[in-house]
């Protein structure tokens, strides 16, 4: 006869089970090693170099047109929603994009400041697929 406010062993059984479908569940999800993409749509790839300092600077436009232009100066693809350009001595980092009260696109400043810390980290467009 089991003690007043004990829990029958059937009940026991049944948790037990539920706890260990949970936990292989859980074991499962966390099996994929592949590093995940970004709100930009890229995937982390190898750092060409990694800087601890950077001087960063902005330089925004004001319309999709002022960008375009600045894209097909530099013969850059009409997609690219923000881009950056490391100075020599190499520690003055620019990004360009379009000021953010006419385009707001956070995730592409972030990754064009992992360009100024980590380089081309992304080469021929590898990680974004």
């Amino acid at each position: 006869m089991p003690c007043r406010g004990s829990i029958p062993l059937v009940a026991i059984n049944i948790n037990m089970r539920y706890f260990f479908v949970l936990l292989f569940a859980l074991m499962l999800g966390s099996c994929d090693s592949a590093p995940k993409k970004g709100a930009d749509g890229y995937r982390f790839g190898e750092k060409q170099y990694e800087r601890n300092e950077v001087q960063v600077k902005i330089v925004t436009y004001k319309s999709q047109a002022d960008y375009n232009k600045v894209l097909n100066r530099l013969k850059l693809p009409k997609t690219t929603a923000a881009f950056s350009t490391l100075s020599p001595p190499y520690d003055i980092c620019t990004i360009h994009m379009i000021d953010p009260s006419i385009k707001y696109e956070p995730e592409f400043v972030g990754h064009e400041f992992l360009h100024c810390v980590y380089g081309q980290w992304h080469t021929d467009n590898k990680s974004i697929s």
